[in-house]
């Protein structure tokens, strides 16, 4: 009889909002915004107007919540008014693993190191102000020579798996634009050249790509720079170009030295092992 009177009790259980979102780890107000918007969930009302949750909507709601914060689209999971599982749907989940960038060469410096493995972290993790601190600490903290390995890369190849699962990281943009701004300063460190191998990038979401191409070529003895403008290179200049889009018939033969993409594990490491040299 005990048995049984605690089963029936856990059943007919009720939630307030408040206690329903510190257990589903969800806000009050995205409950409520879900329910005016999607028209789920769709919780009880008492006779005062408050609403509550049963222990089986506050089950359904953590297993939206895993979903939501694994990066898929709220608006692809309620679709009538009820929850559609991935189980449901007609493609696969996409699960953003991260296993390219963790897979790039570590840094050789040890502090270095531990900062590279700090920031894949702090992206797996999706968390911005993480990885904004840690781009910042590498900038100052790792030698000039480490900082491809340490953070530029990662950070390139994190997002473009965050792409690949249709998903984005948040703030993305100010996170390229912080990476370029100090790639621009230690390109600006390095000795001059009249005439560098440019690095062309195939669309601007390619430009962040570009400077840290430049970068890791200038490292390995091949003076490079991005090419910033809409013209390509006049007067035979030599040039590479990166991207996802190779656009072959857009680049003279005679000037275009080869492309790079940010393919898998291999990135732009590549770049690492090539010798190219500018006419």
């Amino acid at each position: 009889m005990t048995i049984a009177a605690t089963t029936s009790q856990t059943q007919t259980e009720t939630f307030d909002i408040e206690t329903t979102s510190k257990a589903c780890g969800l806000s009050a107000g995205v409950l409520r915004m879900w329910e005016l918007r999607y028209g789920w969930p769709r919780p009880g009302r008492h006779a005062n107007g408050y609403r509550y949750f049963t222990r089986y909507q506050i089950d359904e709601l953590k297993r939206m919540s895993t979903l939501v914060k694994s990066g898929m689209l709220i608006s692809r999971l309620i679709q009538d008014g009820m929850p559609k599982w991935p189980a449901e749907m007609c493609e696969p989940v996409k699960i953003v693993t991260l296993e390219a960038t963790k897979a790039l060469p570590a840094p050789i410096d040890a502090q270095a190191r531990e900062l590279r493995d700090r920031l894949v972290e702090a992206l797996h993790t999706k968390n911005y102000g993480r990885t904004f601190e840690l781009l910042q600490r590498a900038s100052w903290e790792a030698k000039m020579a480490d900082q491809a390995t340490a953070a530029w890369l990662p950070l390139l190849v994190a997002m473009a798996e965050y792409r690949a699962c249709d998903k984005s990281f948040p703030r993305e943009d100010a996170l390229l634009s912080t990476a370029r701004d100090h790639l621009k300063g230690l390109l600006a460190r390095l000795p001059a050249c009249e005439r560098p191998l440019w690095v062309v990038p195939s669309t601007p979401e390619d430009t962040t790509l570009a400077y840290v191409t430049a970068l890791v070529m200038s490292q390995r003895g091949t003076p490079a720079r991005p090419w910033l403008w809409e013209q390509l290179p006049r007067g035979g200049a030599a040039f590479v170009s990166v991207g996802a889009e190779t656009q072959s018939d857009r680049f003279p033969k005679a000037q275009h030295r080869g492309h790079y993409t940010l393919q898998g594990a291999r990135s732009v490491v590549a770049v690492q092992s090539e010798t190219i040299q500018p006419n």
